[in-house]
């Protein structure tokens, strides 16, 4: 999630916990600590795509996060040391501000290393809930403000309003949740998919449109529907898929971080033949034809393969169009479907 998000969500975990012993100072604390994960984005890297599969990596395992936490703790006990918290329950929100941080990250599409250094497959992603989502924000931000203006006058209606908060916000993602599950069951059903691996997210901003992409040896599909709509019926599209690049032209070894990536994706990839050249894609990122995660890695010539240092790909503008295609494909509903 954007990192305002994350800062609003420590502060809502911290002044649910400390919000009577730390007053107006749990919400900064929770917001810093939550935010600490983030900080493997500026771990400088020299290959492009390894700044990306490596992040929410080792600062995002919850077993990392398990391990130094209590140090965390400890020296927030210092630096509150007049406050006298007990030790459990500032190392109980030190833990709950990084976890929780590292778990909602895992309800995007971008996946997060939940297990490092355990190896656990894929990162773990279970998209519920777009990488910005204004009114999950909000409902925390709402519980924030109004702890900060409440807290020194009316003590308990702050503590209660933020953790009243804190819950809405769960409960919007256990329908976004509850969204992948349904929009995914009626992918399944649609002929076209059957036997294919598919993958659904919500589409930018909300939970009631969703993108559905389904991929198999030669090709990949997408669509859009709306969990409003009973229709197991999709406008389905399809384009050519490469799962590797082709024998007869590879010769050299490909970068180790070309195959990291295709591990990243979790299998939602193509290879495509471009002006620049060579490019893997990952396709759950973006929508047919802009997808942002593209990198060239090499280019074909009369002589076969030439893989060269991965470089991102800078052939394709966002297209705001298609994103507005894309919601009007969610909300075409065939007759009979309701």
């Amino acid at each position: 999630m954007d990192s305002v998000t994350q800062f609003v969500l420590g502060s809502s975990v911290a002044a649910a916990l400390l919000g009577p012993k730390l007053s107006l100072r749990a919400v900064a604390f929770g917001g810093v600590v939550a935010t600490l994960p983030d900080l493997d984005s500026f771990l400088p890297f020299d290959d492009v795509l390894n700044s990306v599969t490596y992040h929410r990596g080792f600062s995002h395992s919850l077993l990392v996060q398990t391990v130094v936490s209590p140090f965390i703790a400890a020296l927030a006990n210092f630096i509150f040391k007049k406050d006298q918290i007990p030790y459990f329950l500032m190392l109980l929100t030190v833990w709950l501000c990084l976890i929780t941080h590292s778990l909602l990250d895992s309800l995007t599409t971008y996946g997060t290393q939940l297990f490092w250094p355990l190896e656990a497959g894929s990162p773990v992603s279970f998209p519920s809930v777009f990488i910005i989502d204004p009114l999950y924000t909000l409902t925390l931000l709402i519980g924030v403000i109004g702890f900060l203006f409440l807290i020194r006058r009316k003590q308990i209606r702050a503590m209660r309003l933020v953790q009243v908060c804190l819950a809405l916000s769960t409960f919007y993602l256990c329908l976004g949740m509850s969204g992948n599950l349904y929009v995914k069951s009626k992918a399944a059903q649609h002929p076209q998919l059957a036997g294919k691996r598919i993958h659904v997210q919500p589409t930018p901003f909300n939970i009631l449109y969703w993108q559905i992409l389904a991929v198999d040896e030669t090709k990949f599909y997408t669509a859009a529907t709306s969990v409003l709509s009973g229709c197991s019926e999709l406008d389905l599209k399809s384009y050519s898929r490469l799962d590797k690049i082709p024998d007869h032209l590879t010769k050299e070894k490909l970068p180790e971080s070309v195959k990291r990536f295709e591990w990243f994706t979790n299998g939602f990839y193509t290879y495509q033949d471009s002006e620049q050249g060579f490019k893997i894609s990952d396709l759950r990122i973006g929508f047919a034809p802009f997808y942002p995660f593209s990198y060239i890695v090499g280019k074909a010539t009369n002589s076969g393969f030439i893989p060269h240092p991965p470089k991102r790909f800078s052939g394709q503008k966002r297209n705001l169009a298609s994103l507005s295609e894309l919601y009007n494909l969610a909300q075409n509903t065939p007759k009979g479907c309701w």
